[in-house]
């Protein structure tokens, strides 16, 4: 049986294209609060998995809505299917009752009942156990979006709910880096307070080393004090529900510090990378034999036998398997942005299966347990990657990726291209691994359909560049090779910070974003300050470096920290200069300021080309 029918009701950013989510108005949800709340009623009925086996057993405990009572008074305690009741003396008329759920085998995932104004409270009792690890999120909120549960854990016998006036913080049993740690009601005790980030959160107890079984308990409260008795008043709309996951292996859901990369999108195209999941093993070539990588490179298939211990991302390799590819758009009334939870497993799903399951129209992706080489973002190593299509011209959307552990990475957001955008995706290719973006190049019209034969679109990301490009690469790669092999490569006399492999992949790096040129959309402006993405429009009979490119196009400029590195990482008698920023250095690079000090483009640098919102204001 189920428990009850539930009754439902950052960053360093640049400023462009900030997901417009997050900025509705709370009226605007109270209004439609009651539309969303049938929608997402027939969501959790159909999608969500209820607790069961679970006995309900309710005891009847007295709160007082304006006064404190104390935490003896106010305890319930259940130990097995039955309930104890336990009366609290208070000077209010108003009271609550306390719906308390054995949880009789692990591990278990369960929707817990609404929690409300007429039903403010849930206790889950778990078997005794040595070991147990609980994770928390929140499915749907209130009309009131800033009112959040309490959820209070106690391992006592009888439980004690009681975080006490001076609570200290224990990161050992859970919470987040971001959103901060769970709190303890003292160094040794026996209750803690579930620290919420985001719409996620996680609790874990070890005793196996003392051989100490414990039975824990959860109280979960809507508008319920620290002390775990006192309860305010509220004047809300709608029902606010919990799903808990509940494991004596490993938690069943966290949270990686990783994010996703986005590639580039078009006008119904994006390209998603996951985090980088293991670094790629190179041997640093040696005089008297220095030799440097050929033009082409070799981009070696993953190994079947796995890599060494040493190219391991930490927190990132089960994340090389079986990896799922969340997309909601962001201004829809169920995304998790709207309404801030966007680490919640429970509201994520939700929102994508109110919304389509927009990451199944798959025009081309790695091999689920393959990932490829790359060097994007500034990174060499493997990663899994998604073309998608079949999206919304000029339309915010968030995305995350999930393993099949149940580790989430993300979420990042981004801006589809409007209708008009000219340009295609292009992948990384064996002379240019670091590019994945939009680029003027010749349609790649092959078309797309879902494995059910459903048409997702009529053209396909570039995987290949032109034979007239990689001639013009091929020349330039090697001729620089050979020049610089003529210094003082392997040597101290080179460089002591710098070897001329380095030298020669920030050229390659600076070399394909000068003859690849990234295509922008001038239509995106800063939402902050209203003002126009700087482009560089360019004609189709205007010539780079002798290449010419098919159709119109407004070329976004490279950074000029791409330029830099190169000059700074190559040895000074190869007469490799930038532009200077106060003459003529904005004519073929973007920078911020002119003092040296400001925006390059890099981290270093102090502001990187992009952010997590999907605003790029430079090429790099």
């Amino acid at each position: 049986m189920s428990i009850d029918q539930p009754k439902v009701a950052g960053d360093d950013s640049i400023p462009y294209r900030r997901p417009r989510g997050r900025r509705k108005r709370l009226k605007q949800r109270e209004i439609s609060i009651i539309q969303r709340s049938l929608i997402l009623a027939l969501s959790i009925i159909c999608f969500l998995p209820t607790l069961c086996s679970a006995q309900d057993t309710v005891s009847s405990t007295s709160f007082s809505s304006t006064t404190s009572t104390s935490a003896s008074s106010s305890r319930t305690t259940s130990s097995t299917a039955s309930s104890v009741s336990s009366s609290a003396s208070s000077s209010s008329s108003s009271s609550a009752s306390t719906k308390t759920y054995s949880i009789p085998t692990l591990p278990t995932t369960a929707t817990l009942p609404s929690l409300n104004v007429s039903s403010p409270l849930i206790q889950i009792v778990f078997p005794s156990t040595d070991l147990l690890f609980l994770t928390f999120s929140i499915c749907t909120l209130t009309s009131n979006i800033t009112l959040l549960p309490n959820i209070l854990v106690s391992n006592s016998d009888p439980p004690s709910f009681d975080l006490g006036s001076k609570p200290t913080t224990d990161q050992s049993s859970g919470g987040t880096k971001s959103g901060g740690y769970n709190r303890r009601n003292n160094k040794n005790g026996n209750t803690w307070g579930i620290t919420l980030d985001s719409g996620f959160g996680n609790w874990t107890f070890n005793s196996t080393d003392s051989g100490q079984t414990v039975s824990v308990n959860v109280l979960f409260g809507l508008g319920l004090g620290d002390d775990g008795s006192t309860l305010d008043e509220m004047d809300v709309e709608g029902g606010l529900i919990v799903q808990m996951s509940a494991s004596e292996d490993a938690p069943m859901h966290s949270i990686s510090p990783a994010l996703p990369f986005l590639g580039d999108t078009t006008s119904t195209q994006a390209l998603m990378f996951s985090s980088l999941l293991y670094t790629s093993e190179s041997i640093e070539p040696t005089y008297p034999n220095y030799t440097l990588p050929p033009a082409q490179l070799p981009l070696n298939p993953f190994p079947s036998d796995g890599l060494s211990s040493s190219s391991l991302i930490s927190g990132n390799t089960s994340l090389s398997n079986n990896l799922t590819l969340y997309i909601v758009p962001t201004d829809a009334d169920s995304s998790p942005t709207t309404n801030g939870l966007e680490y919640s497993t429970c509201a994520i799903n939700l929102a994508v299966n109110s919304t389509g399951s927009l990451a199944e129209k798959v025009i081309l992706r790695t091999e689920s347990d393959t990932p490829e080489w790359s060097n994007v973002e500034g990174q060499q190593g493997y990663r899994h990657h998604w073309a998608i299509g079949g999206l919304s011209a000029g339309t915010n959307y968030t995305s995350w990726i999930r393993d099949d552990q149940g580790v989430w990475t993300g979420p990042i957001w981004f801006t589809t291209k409007s209708d008009t955008f000219p340009c295609q995706l292009l992948l990384p290719t064996s002379f240019c691994p670091s590019i994945s973006y939009s680029a003027p190049l010749p349609i790649n019209s092959t078309s797309a359909t879902t494995s059910s034969g459903d048409f997702i679109s009529d053209t396909s990301p570039i995987q290949n560049l032109p034979d007239e490009l990689i001639k013009v690469l091929s020349d330039n790669l090697d001729g620089f090779s050979n020049s610089l092999l003529s210094q003082a490569c392997g040597r101290d006399l080179y460089s002591h910070v710098s070897t001329c492999a380095d030298c020669f992949s920030s050229y390659r790096d600076w070399l394909c974003r000068l003859i690849i040129p990234q295509c922008s959309d001038p239509t995106i402006i800063s939402e902050d300050d209203g003002s126009v993405l700087e482009t560089v429009h360019r004609s189709s009979n205007n010539t780079r470096n002798g290449i010419s490119f098919p159709y119109e196009y407004d070329e976004l400029l490279p950074c000029l920290s791409i330029c830099s590195e190169v000059d700074r990482k190559c040895p000074v008698n190869m007469g490799f200069r930038c532009p200077k920023r106060n003459q003529n250095a904005n004519e073929s690079y973007a920078f911020i300021g002119q003092d040296t000090d400001e925006g390059d483009g890099s981290e270093e640098g102090g502001m990187r080309s992009y952010d997590k919102y999907g605003g790029r204001w430079c090429n790099g």
